[in-house]
């Protein structure tokens, strides 16, 4: 066992526990913006899960089910300094809209518990995501 790498490995625990950060904004009374920012451990891609994630959840406690996305856009910028290193960062935004069940639109429409999975209680009740995985 390589003890060294011990202490490297438990200080990089809090960063990939906490990896990502969302806020969700109200634009009309059916419409919202989600925006995550997320470690460099999540990449673009884990960036983009969570911040679809935290979109079905949202439908979810607004009492809906589905939703379109109306609006995406993704970016990445790199952040630190000289002495301690930079790191790439990441963010996704979306522009949510729900979508009344029985309307035209319904039918091509996602559906946030089926996006969630069977266990979609939980994870409501956990709230928006803080990791990529």
């Amino acid at each position: 066992m390589r003890i060294p790498a011990l202490p490297a490995a438990l200080a990089l625990l809090p960063v990939l526990a906490a990896c990502a950060q969302t806020q969700i904004q109200p634009m009309t009374r059916d419409t919202f913006k989600v925006a995550t920012h997320a470690a460099p451990a999540c990449g673009p891609s884990g960036a983009r899960n969570v911040a679809f994630k935290s979109a079905a959840i949202e439908v979810i406690r607004k009492g809906g089910d589905r939703f379109v996305i109306l609006g995406d856009h993704s970016d990445s910028g790199l952040q630190g300094d000289f002495l301690r290193g930079f790191q790439q960062n990441y963010s996704q935004g979306m522009v949510v809209k729900m979508v009344p069940e029985g309307s035209p639109e319904a039918r091509n429409a996602l559906s946030a518990r089926e996006t969630l999975g069977a266990d979609w209680h939980a994870i409501v009740a956990k709230g928006t995501p803080t990791t990529c995985g």
